[in-house]
């Protein structure tokens, strides 16, 4: 296992802050598919229990990050930038790393659920990104696996969340930052976790979500379960720990499960 810390910006953001990468790196002859884990937070911080994620799919042969990307008060679209970053400075280094660069996996859990389905749906966007960054797709995931993410405006309380995301009085960045609304026929392929319990993330953030994604013949997997609460696949260090309380669903592993076969492992 190789760990390092690198740096997504050339230079501190105007708010003092270093967006950084934090690698988990597997020892392996051929290049491993990587999933990148996007904590959540609701963007006020960036939750500290990346790690445990990332042993989960280690330990499955994948490589992973955790990208602690910028909050408040930084808006949308700097998180955004943040993680498209990431993602063209691993394919950048991916003979380097070991990593296959045509298997990048954006992984993300509430908010960061929230910024990875954004960049996942706007990493071919004009007003986003540039001409020549979409042609060469150096910011385009190749998979998205969304945990407990906000994706709507059409929630009273999502709506809100995002207009707090994007800032007062600024409809277009609103538009743009409503995931299901920027789903295209070129967004990856995405794997979609919710509970009814989830109050925060109401199942109407997948459903209209997944109704997208069918809508452009995008390949996905929906699980909505009874119980587990916001963020349920949150697990202690051990590896596929069962969570605090409730049924154990193995949300992670259904996720693994996913990528396998997604690329043909």
């Amino acid at each position: 296992m190789r760990n390092s810390t690198i740096n997504v910006r050339k230079s501190e953001t105007e708010h003092n802050f270093m967006p950084t990468l934090q690698l988990y790196l597997l020892d392996c002859q051929e290049p491993r598919p990587i999933v990148i884990v996007v904590p959540g937070g609701g963007y006020t911080k960036v939750c500290k229990d990346g790690d445990r994620t990332v042993v989960q799919y280690n330990a499955a042969g994948f490589h992973a990050a955790v990208l602690n990307y910028s909050v408040e008060p930084h808006c949308f679209p700097e998180p955004q930038r943040n993680l498209a970053t990431a993602i063209r400075i691993i394919r950048e280094h991916a003979a380097e790393w070991n990593v296959h660069k045509d298997r990048i996996v954006v992984c993300g859990f509430s908010a960061g659920g929230h910024l990875c389905a954004s960049v996942a749906t706007l990493w071919n966007n004009k007003n986003v990104f540039s001409a020549e960054e979409i042609d060469l797709e150096i910011h385009k995931p190749n998979a998205c696996i969304l945990y407990s993410a906000i994706l709507t405006t059409r929630l009273t309380h999502c709506e809100a969340f995002l207009l707090g995301h994007v800032g007062p009085n600024n409809p277009e960045n609103l538009l743009l930052a409503t995931c299901d609304v920027q789903v295209n026929p070129k967004t990856p392929p995405t794997f979609l976790y919710s509970t009814y319990e989830d109050k925060l993330t109401n199942i109407e953030n997948v459903l209209y979500y997944g109704e997208s994604l069918s809508k452009n013949k995008i390949p996905f997997e929906l699980h909505i379960f009874p119980t587990g609460g916001h963020c349920a696949p949150w697990c202690d260090e051990t590896t596929w720990a069962k969570p605090p309380a409730g049924r154990d669903y193995k949300a992670i592993k259904l996720s693994i499960e996913w990528l396998i076969e997604l690329f043909e492992l």
